[in-house]
């Protein structure tokens, strides 16, 4: 597991951005989720893969209630 990473949203983009090869342009706080991710698998991947990289645990139930990116990211900064 990797040292703990401040969460910020411009942390957290440029790390779904190099994870999704997407630009972090297309990375908004109102960017909605099903436009980064393709599906609800892919989706688990990639919390599975912030969880590790900024040393954070939610689960698939806090992940429901996330629709943008800025959830996520408020998501993650309430488990830090």
């Amino acid at each position: 597991m990797s040292a703990q990473r401040t969460v910020t949203p411009e942390v957290v983009a440029a790390t779904i951005g190099e994870l999704l090869s997407i630009p972090v342009e297309r990375i908004r706080p109102e960017t909605p989720l099903d436009e980064l991710v393709l599906d609800s698998f892919a989706l688990v991947e990639t919390a599975i893969e912030l969880q590790e990289e900024f040393d954070l645990v939610f689960g698939q139930d806090d992940l429901k209630a996330v629709r943008t990116f800025g959830d996520l990211v408020a998501l993650m900064q309430a488990r830090t």
